[in-house]
């Protein structure tokens, strides 16, 4: 998947919302656009959007010698959703199909992202992602196979939304289930230090995937990844960046779950901006 032209405004409104959150001190703002402003002159547009998002942010963390910049707002979210998972743990118990409740919730746990001219509404999410139908919606065949495997792959997206995760992990109850996060910190990507302090390294063996981009990019990540990766029966993955990364895999038994958060994206996928998908690759 190559970078639209429409992904670089996009991009840079991400910058432009570290620097409304007071995330990037006031010093570094001119030399910080102006190098990023630089580095798009020179991007090749045949390389994927995550390439082109993990370079400019590893830029912009050395810019600022700073390599967690997100770190108060991912905190803030993990807290929060500490609070959702307490709430809606005994309505996935308690509900006629603890799967698919749990499994809803960790979609709509997706709605926590920090990229530019995103709302997060966690209480509207939840409530629409639990009564509505998808648009593409694979997830009978998910649980069949949840059922089946022996070994389950569980690629995560961001923090906050891992603590969703966290719950329909407990809830399917499968006796190996490994779960991957990103190597080192990319804007509100789980990293291991949220899979530990939300308590995910005692429910699933963690591993990182061995790099930085804000997905999953196949040319970068690491052996261990690539073992886990090719022994599982089933992977799941989740979110819009490991979406770009992965869709096109056909020969693994891979589910892609997302909420289609750009109209670039949605466009690709058949589907409108917002929806959301439980979708096997290769269907």
């Amino acid at each position: 998947m190559k970078t639209h032209y429409e992904c670089v405004p996009c991009m840079i409104n991400s910058l432009i919302n570290l620097f409304n959150q007071g995330l990037i001190a006031e010093e570094y703002k001119d030399n910080v656009i102006k190098n990023v402003l630089k580095y798009y002159t020179e991007v090749d547009f045949n390389n994927t959007p995550l390439l082109v998002n993990r370079n400019v942010h590893r830029l912009i963390r050395k810019l600022i010698n700073d390599p967690d910049p997100y770190k108060k707002l991912k905190d803030r979210y993990n807290s929060l959703a500490i609070e959702y998972y307490e709430k809606y743990k005994e309505k996935v118990k308690n509900s006629s199909n603890p799967f698919q409740t749990a499994l809803r919730l960790a979609i709509a746990g997706n709605i926590i992202d920090f990229g530019p001219g995103h709302k997060i509404d966690i209480d509207c999410t939840i409530d629409r992602v639990l009564n509505n139908k998808f648009p593409i919606d694979d997830s009978l065949l998910l649980e069949q196979e949840v059922k089946k495997a022996k070994k389950i792959l569980y690629i995560a997206d961001n923090t906050g939304e891992i603590v969703f995760d966290k719950l329909f992990i407990e809830t399917i109850n499968h006796p190996e289930v490994v779960l991957v996060v990103r190597n080192s910190p990319i804007l509100n990507d789980a990293t291991m230090d949220d899979a530990k302090a939300l308590g995910l390294d005692k429910i699933a063996k963690v591993i990182t995937n061995g790099d930085d981009a804000p997905g999953t990019l196949l040319s970068a990540v690491s052996e261990e990844f690539f073992e886990e990766f090719n022994s599982a029966d089933l992977i799941i993955s989740k979110g819009q960046g490991n979406y770009e990364g992965l869709n096109h895999i056909k020969d693994k038994n891979l589910f892609l779950l997302l909420m289609a958060k750009c109209e670039i994206i949605a466009d690709y996928i058949g589907v409108k901006k917002g929806d959301c998908i439980i979708k096997k690759a290769g269907n």
